[in-house]
């Protein structure tokens, strides 16, 4: 994929994210965190909240998505990035997604340190309990 674009397209979902928010009364809520990753806006590292509602037929689809955080251009341009393949998509589907598919979505290949930041949501996807 060409730079510029990605650039361009990362710049884009950072400051323009979607999904932003929080669902009410979520299925599935989530905080994780990236210490690791720190700068001038985010002395404390990457975070991200996730919370989503889920069909309540099996499998379990994602109906509707939303975060809140704050970090690095790549953490927060990823997960909006993702959240928007995560809506209409299988739960275990989502919690499946692996380095490849992530780095298929920010359109570049990503060092170990920059894959803890691009994937936070899919780590709060894994991590969080489904409320039944």
């Amino acid at each position: 994929m060409n730079n510029a674009y990605v650039r361009e397209l990362l710049a884009d979902h950072s400051s323009n994210p979607r999904n932003y928010g929080t669902v009410s009364d979520p299925d599935l809520s989530e905080r994780v965190d990236n210490p690791q990753c720190v700068g001038p806006t985010h002395p404390e590292g990457d975070w991200v909240s996730l919370s989503l509602r889920l069909s309540d037929n099996e499998p379990h689809v994602i109906e509707s998505v939303r975060f809140e955080g704050a970090g690095c251009t790549l953490s927060q341009a990823a997960t909006s990035l993702l959240t928007q393949q995560m809506e209409g998509t299988d739960l275990e589907e989502v919690r499946s997604w692996d380095r490849e598919f992530i780095e298929q979505q920010v359109g570049m290949d990503l060092t170990p340190a920059r894959l803890q930041c691009a994937e936070l949501v899919v780590r709060a996807v894994r991590q969080g309990e489904y409320n039944d």
